[in-house]
Order: structure tokens, then sequence, then C-alpha cells
């Protein structure tokens, strides 16, 4: 029985759409969000980031939180040396309050900067994190200013020494651990990126036009990554010294600076503040 020509030309139609539509997915659509999160990724403004993102930046929030604490700690124990300590521990932490409001006046003019469409900013990554690190710093002036008015009104006593050199010990502690959890995951990060940009999948995908400017994406790490890094890099130098305001003066064990050495990044630090 010869088969019905209509339904031959109907067949062979379908048959070639399906075949297009499936060669125009491997020839360069963007990915789903599906595709993605099957790599561990996701979509973050014009990058693709890691999912353990997330975890890296929860625990910089606590390490932050930690390295304040510690900092304060150092401060008072300062203050219970002689006078003279006291008064320098006051004129040092003016000056850390002077120049954390330095940096946000400074994050705050590159907010400024990033263009606006309708009064919304065009890039609208880069105008959050930079919103959120601001917020961070903003924290820490509230902070360091409550503990500079504490200080002042706590005239010297050398007998809280003993009680001062017990708190340090404890702060650095409980900082030396959180930096070490914060140094594993910033780590294996680095290591699942350089792994990923590797992938054919994501090779092509990065090299596919997105959105109506047709813009290509980038592999992260994200800007908020590098500010976090950037604040475990400052922890690891302060927590193994016996004083944070003092110029820090441990080197860096040759492992780290290796690691540290082959680290690369998927976009630029357009707007940052360092």
């Amino acid at each position: 029985m010869r088969p019905d020509p209509a339904r031959w030309v109907v067949g062979t139609v379908l048959g070639l759409v399906v075949l297009g539509a499936g060669a125009g997915l491997r020839a360069g659509e963007p990915p789903s969000d599906r595709m993605l999160q099957e790599r561990g990724l996701k979509r973050a403004g014009p990058l693709f980031v890691l999912l353990e993102e997330e975890a890296v930046h929860a625990k910089a929030e606590e390490v932050r939180g930690l390295h304040q604490d510690y900092v304060q700690s150092v401060a008072r124990r300062r203050s219970t040396l002689s006078e003279k300590e006291y008064q320098d521990t006051i004129k040092e932490l003016t000056a850390e309050l002077n120049q954390l409001k330095a940096q946000s006046n400074l994050v705050t003019q590159n907010i400024n900067r990033i263009p606006r469409r309708r009064g919304y900013p065009i890039y609208l990554e880069q105008f959050q994190e930079l919103t959120y690190y601001r917020n961070q710093l903003r924290m820490q002036i509230s902070q360091g200013t409550a503990f500079l008015n504490q200080v002042k009104s706590q005239p010297f006593d050398p007998k809280a020494r003993l009680k001062a050199d017990v708190e340090v010990q404890n702060k650095q502690g409980e900082l030396n651990k959180g930096a070490l959890e914060l140094r594993k995951l910033i780590d294996e990060a680095h290591e699942k990126y350089t792994a990923i940009a590797k992938n054919p999948d994501v090779k092509r995908w990065l090299d596919t036009p997105e959105g109506h400017a047709g813009v290509k994406p980038k592999l992260g790490p994200s800007h908020t990554f590098k500010l976090n890094e950037k604040l475990l890099e400052r922890v690891e130098r302060e927590s193994g010294s016996d004083d944070s305001f003092a110029p820090a003066h441990k080197a860096s064990r040759k492992g780290r600076r290796t690691t540290k050495s082959k680290h690369t990044t998927g976009s630029g630090d357009a707007g940052s503040p360092f």
C-alpha cells in the first residue's frame, strides 16, 4: 500500500522543524536556568556564578563579625597597658573610623557613577553588590563608633589587663577557626571555577550573546566573592599577630601564595573600591 503523500509531506516538515530546533539549541541558544543549575551555576546579572558562592558569602558574614570582635578585644587590651597606650588606642580607633568613612564615601561615588536608564541602574548586579558592601561598611562604622565611645568612657585601669588577655585569646581562636573554614570554601570555589571553565557546554554558553544587547556572559567569581576574599586575606594577616593595629608582618604561607597566584577571574573589578 502506497503511503499517503499528504501525510508524508506533513511528517517530513515536522521532522525538519524538530531537527532545526535541536540544532538551534546546540548552535547557540542561551542556557535555561535549569541547564545552568545542572552544572552548579546560576545567573547573577551578566555573570554565571557557582551556587557554592552562597556558602562563601554566609561564612564571610560570620568571619566579618568575628574579626570586628577580635579587633575590639585587642584595642581593649591595649588600653590597659598604660595611660599612653590608652590614649594611642583612642587615636588609632579614630583613624580606623575615618578610613572606613572614606572607603564608604568612595563606594558611594562608584555607585553614583553607574549609568541609569529611567532611574534604574543598567548594571544591576554591580549596583547591588556595591550597595551591599557600603551597608557593611556603614555597619562597621556604627559599631566602631559605639566601641570608641565605650573606650573613652572607661578610664585607664591596669587591673583589667588579665581579663583583657583572656578575651583576646578567645576571640583570636574563634576568628582563626572561622578564617580556616572560609579559606577552605574559597579555595574549593576557585578550583571549581577552573574546572568548569573547561566544560564544553559552559564554553559554548559563554560564547553565546544574551539579552536585547546581545552581550556575552562571563564566568564568575562575582564582585562580592572578591570582596569576601579580600576580607579573608586581611584576617589572615591580622589574626596571627598580637596587635591588629600594628603593621602586618606575618607573611602568608608558601602554599597560600601559590594558590592565590593561580586564581583567575572572569570579570573585571569595575567599580571596586580597592
